[in-house]
């Protein structure tokens, strides 16, 4: 989801569900007064004519330069109320509206032009132009604004694809055509959805539930935020596509946090994502919710400091589809990474799997699909559905992995040494312009499942045939485009940089040290060492239960985000929608570290009272 034109790619978890069997696919009743009046037929009629007159006209003076062979617009019209409260007070409140029209020039031709590139020092430089929209356009002003748009994203293409083909030149490897051709989609009738929650309907339920934190002693910080969203799309190109989407979502973000006698600072949250807001819980729900959080906190910042640990890891519930998300579901898209970035920025984007399709990459008890064709599993809602991708492609379910092994990956428009064509999953946006296919309904399923009593009792038995003293379960990893502090000083921002490793998975919030008479004792400050995909081969066990989980994906690391800090701590806004669901999954060695972050002096005297 890009909702807002910041590029910044925030996630957002929810929190763990567990599944009845039987999935459902109804939809809640649409409102015909979500049809959009800032984007009209007459507006998408100019701009197709202007798209025309730049596919037949435009070029520079110099002659050898490429013409076009590809335009792309993409209409955006984004609707989002927010609200956020503390201890009973707004302290945000937010209503936009907003429309943006993006230009995509593609130079040269399907088997090389400019796009899934980055030039060194101007990775902002894609062929790719966005432009504000008046939300009481005209035709004539739309036209215009497409006009203008075109230009500087030709000019832009150019430039890049120049860059590409020198760097082609001290290439060794075999090419691989830049752009493939796709069915255009004909389809731009409305697509009405429910009506949003409006802003002071967000507030007066944030207040509400914000007042639960008053008069607990132990808590630094708490907040309630609120946020409900639609987003409108229109995709019109030179193929001639021109096809239509609207998606809409609500959530919620309860945040609370605390700090321990050594100063080191503790967060907790929970969150829902859905539809709308009859996806979220009752307010007597998230009440209940949030005295947990509390009540959880105050024995974390009495808990136990982890120490150094290697063996066995239990990961329960949300953290599942949480190691899933931040370990294995990068590697599953098939798009190259794009040319010219370095090794740090390349990692971001997987690929360890481009070259493994027909080989075993987990555990033979695993299948994975991801479905963007399916609104829901059971009675909750997967945010990662949708009918086209950010090319405007339709969306199609794709089985990744089958019993182990590994049978496609999910693709865009850019195709691999291995993958000529998009199988609809183009939701991720690189430096260089190009959309990268990734899992947005990544749906996992495996054979002879444990009860989860079953699978501790296996947990405790690898503890005792490694001789070792106790065992793991992590129960949640931290989200720190959620937690994290905004007022952190410079020189502590740059010891958490330099002190982070930033291949591991994000801290772990709530991990347990299990001892063989089967006692739990809660730790903090645990941190799990980067994983290495091949673990995924080694899962002793999973569990039948499963748990789905709701986010945004982010192309940013754990420790931007803790740098970059939550703004004014609303419902985080921007990233890509997207579900996992997965099974309790048994590791058989995994490595766990104490943190070395997060620890600061509290504050030099008590906190005010009323």
């Amino acid at each position: 989801m890009s909702r807002l034109t910041t590029g910044v790619a925030i996630a957002f978890v929810s929190a763990a569900l567990l599944l009845p069997a039987q999935p459902s696919n109804a939809r809640p009743k649409a409102d015909s007064s979500t049809v959009s009046k800032a984007v009209n037929k007459q507006i998408l009629d100019a701009v197709t004519k202007e798209l025309k007159r730049a596919m037949a006209n435009l070029r520079v003076k110099d002659k050898d330069a490429p013409r076009p062979y590809f335009i792309g617009y993409k209409l955006t019209e984004v609707e989002v109320n927010d609200a956020v409260a503390s201890l009973g007070a707004v302290v945000g409140r937010k209503e936009r509206h907003f429309v943006s029209l993006e230009a995509h020039v593609h130079v040269g031709n399907y088997k090389l032009d400019n796009s899934n590139f980055a030039v060194a020092s101007r990775e902002s430089l894609d062929g790719i132009v966005s432009i504000q929209l008046p939300l009481e356009g005209t035709p004539r002003i739309a036209r215009r604004r497409a006009w203008l748009a075109t230009d500087a994203a030709y000019k832009e293409a150019l430039e890049q694809l120049t860059a590409k083909k020198e760097a082609r030149r001290s290439s060794t490897g075999t090419p691989i055509d830049s752009y493939s051709k796709a069915p255009p989609v004909k389809a731009d009738k409305p697509v009405l959805v429910p009506k949003l929650a409006t802003a002071d309907q967000l507030k007066a339920r944030a207040q509400k539930l914000s007042r639960v934190f008053r008069g607990m002693k132990h808590l630094r910080e708490s907040r309630v935020a609120f946020t409900s969203f639609l987003e409108r799309r229109w995709y019109i190109n030179s193929e001639g596509a021109r096809s239509h989407d609207t998606r809409r979502v609500s959530g919620l973000v309860i945040v609370a946090s605390t700090q321990a006698k050594d100063g080191q600072e503790l967060a907790l949250y929970y969150s829902r994502y859905g539809l709308t807001e009859k996806d979220l819980p009752s307010d007597k729900v998230l009440i209940a919710e949030a005295k947990k959080l509390s009540t959880r906190l105050k024995q974390l910042r009495n808990a136990k400091l982890m120490g150094s640990y290697t063996g066995p890891v239990l990961f329960e519930g949300t953290a599942a589809a949480q190691i899933t998300r931040h370990t294995l579901a990068p590697h599953l898209g098939g798009t190259p990474v794009p040319g010219g970035l370095n090794r740090l920025q390349a990692k971001r984007f997987g690929g360890a799997f481009a070259d493994r399709i027909g080989q075993r990459i987990t555990t033979n008890a695993l299948s994975l699909v991801d479905d963007p064709t399916r609104a829901k599993l059971g009675k909750r809602r997967l945010i990662g559905s949708f009918k086209l991708d950010d090319e405007g492609t339709r969306s199609k379910k794709v089985q990744v992995v089958k019993n182990g092994f590994l049978k496609t990956l999910l693709t865009s428009r850019t195709p691999s040494k291995n993958i000529k064509t998009s199988n609809g999953h183009a939701r991720r946006q690189a430096p260089g312009g190009g959309f990268h296919g990734s899992a947005t309904n990544l749906i996992m399923t495996s054979r002879g499942g444990l009860t989860r009593a079953a699978l501790k009792r296996k947990l405790l038995a690898k503890v005792k045939r490694e001789g070792l003293k106790f065992g793991m379960i992590i129960r949640r990893l931290d989200d720190a485009a959620v937690t994290s502090a905004p007022e952190l000083a410079r020189l502590q921002l740059i010891q958490m940089l330099r002190q982070s490793d930033q291949d591991a998975p994000p801290p772990a919030s709530l991990a347990y040290k299990v001892y063989p008479n089967g006692k739990e004792e809660l730790v903090r400050g645990a941190e799990l060492k980067p994983v290495d995909l091949a673990q995924w081969k080694r899962i002793m066990a999973t569990s039948r239960q499963r748990t789905l989980y709701n986010f945004l994906a982010s192309t940013e690391s754990h420790v931007e985000h803790k740098i970059r800090g939550v703004d004014q701590g609303f419902v985080p806004s921007a990233g890509v929608e997207s579900a996992i669901v997965a099974p309790d999954l048994l590791f058989e060695e995994l490595g766990v570290t104490r943190t070395k972050t997060g620890f600061r002096q509290a504050p030099a005297i008590p906190r005010p009272t009323p």
